[in-house]
């Protein structure tokens, strides 16, 4: 009798989770599955062997990746994460500026409006009260591989724009900013680029507009 026999991969589906696709450009839900060799006879598994490996698959698109991707933030977090990181950031400007200042705070309401539309200066003002300047960093640290440069860069200059709104850029409100930089894996030559040229474009044209927050790509 003839025996047609050999060694096979299976794969399993062992849970669902939603990830960003790198492959479709967004979020999308994802198949966590398990691969395992099989002794097979005539074709058919038979015996289960040692585990080889594990996957996420794309429902949409079918292809496969290291279980890590399911580690990065979907689009969906990561917008409310810098969203997050825009209203707190520009809490800590307030705060170690002059937080009496009614166009520093105009400026600061107006900024974190363009991710929360209810935002108020009742609100800042707890804000202020409520943040710690010295925890800027980690408020950004899942940002730093979430966003490209150019988004990272609007979200410091847009600080530096607030700061400007109070006369000037007061060093502590400089190491906020010098702080979400190092969070964004920016050099500090990097910021020092960043702030510099945000005031240089200040004091060429003082009615320069604020500009909107960053994005995810």
């Amino acid at each position: 009798m003839l025996l047609i026999f050999g060694i096979r991969i299976r794969f399993r589906t062992v849970a669902t989770v939603a990830f960003f696709c790198p492959r479709c450009g967004g979020d999308r839900e994802g198949l966590r599955r398990t691969a395992r060799r099989w002794f097979t006879l005539f074709w058919i598994p038979v015996i289960p062997l040692d585990q080889v490996g594990e996957v996420v698959e794309c429902t949409t698109c079918r292809t496969r990746f290291e279980p890590a991707v399911a580690e990065a933030p979907t689009s969906a977090a990561l917008s409310e994460i810098l969203g997050n990181a825009v209203r707190v950031l520009t809490a800590m400007v307030v705060r170690t500026g002059d937080p009496t200042d009614p166009v520093l705070r105009a400026a600061a309401v107006a900024h974190v409006r363009s991710v929360d539309a209810g935002y108020d200066d009742a609100t800042l003002a707890a804000d202020a009260v409520a943040v710690d300047p010295a925890l800027a960093e980690p408020y950004v640290v899942p940002l730093a591989e979430g966003i490209q440069v150019s988004g990272k860069e609007r979200l410091l200059g847009d600080l530096v724009r607030i700061a400007l709104a109070g006369g000037t850029v007061t060093p502590d409100q400089r190491r906020v900013i010098d702080l979400a930089g190092r969070g964004l894996d920016l050099t500090p030559a990097h910021v020092t680029g960043i702030v510099t040229s945000v005031v240089a474009a200040r004091t060429t044209d003082p009615d320069t507009p604020t500009a909107d927050p960053p994005g995810h790509g």
